[in-house]
């Protein structure tokens, strides 16, 4: 009898050991968080956007090597982050989002790897907002993926960790937008502009503020947040109260490409803040 319940006990102990590390492999997106696959995908999303912004900028300074390096980088991340991105992936419509990206890329590369002129400018005014489309796909992708694969009981805590998710998207959103603005900026010029470019801009910079103003009040927020949030309000108060400027070509080239990144690494640094964020 004493052997029977304690081969039951141990049945019993080796089942919950099972269940215990099932869970956890089933909550991960492969050998990464939820949270943070969602916040690698969506720099991709910035990646897309910062390439073609390089791009516009060697147009008129193409002697520029350190503009010159960072596109020769970008390129480099992004196609890794994919790579990344589609190993740890179990999920077939994420593996056919991370597809539709490859092969986007494919062509957007080509006209990044030409030496700058207008005709490839046009170009890829023309196809960053595709590739832009689907990486922004593997991203709820991923969103979706983690809600199938979460494994409370308690509803509240999945609503809130889904809640954080979309929290840690859109921070990692304003990345993109920081480098989408100076994208369009730069496609407004002389040679380039059109009543499109011109419309993009202006949504971007819209999108950008109404976002920040949602981050401000969100619920996650801690000390570091509140600070970093502080910290890129400031900045974009310099160009939110000055929006003529932006309108009307009133930066100088390098103090655009130099302040759309000073607002991408202040946003990048308040996503993985986000990315961290414990629920209890």
């Amino acid at each position: 009898m004493i052997k029977e319940l304690k081969y039951i006990a141990l049945t019993f102990a080796f089942f919950l050991i099972t269940n215990v590390v099932l869970g956890q492999e089933a909550s991960k997106y492969g050998a990464l968080s939820y949270n943070k696959a969602v916040n690698i995908s969506g720099k991709q999303r910035m990646l897309t956007q910062r390439m073609g912004k390089i791009y516009l900028y060697l147009l008129t300074n193409p002697n520029d090597l350190k503009a010159k390096r960072d596109l020769k980088i970008t390129k480099i991340i992004f196609e890794k982050q994919n790579n990344i991105l589609g190993k740890n992936t179990s999920s077939e419509l994420t593996k056919v989002r991370i597809k539709e990206v490859k092969d986007t890329w494919e062509k957007y590369k080509k006209f990044l790897a030409s030496e700058p002129n207008n005709d490839d400018a046009v170009k890829i005014i023309n196809t960053n907002s595709t590739i832009l489309k689907y990486a922004n796909n593997v991203v709820n992708a991923i969103i979706l993926e983690s809600k199938g694969k979460l494994d409370s009981n308690d509803s509240f805590i999945e609503e809130e960790d889904s809640e954080l998710k979309q929290i840690i998207n859109k921070s990692g959103r304003q990345r993109m937008l920081s480098q989408r603005l100076a994208l369009y900026y730069f496609a407004n010029k002389p040679g380039l502009k059109t009543p499109k470019s011109e419309r993009n801009l202006k949504s971007v910079f819209t999108e950008l503020d109404n976002a920040l103003n949602d981050l401000l009040i969100s619920n996650f927020n801690n000390d570091r947040i509140d600070e970093a949030l502080g910290e890129v309000s400031a900045l974009w108060e310099t160009i939110k109260t000055n929006e003529d400027r932006l309108f009307k070509q009133g930066y100088a080239d390098l103090e655009m490409y130099n302040l759309s990144n000073k607002l991408t690494k202040t946003f990048n640094k308040i996503t993985n803040y986000y990315e961290k964020v414990r629920i209890e």
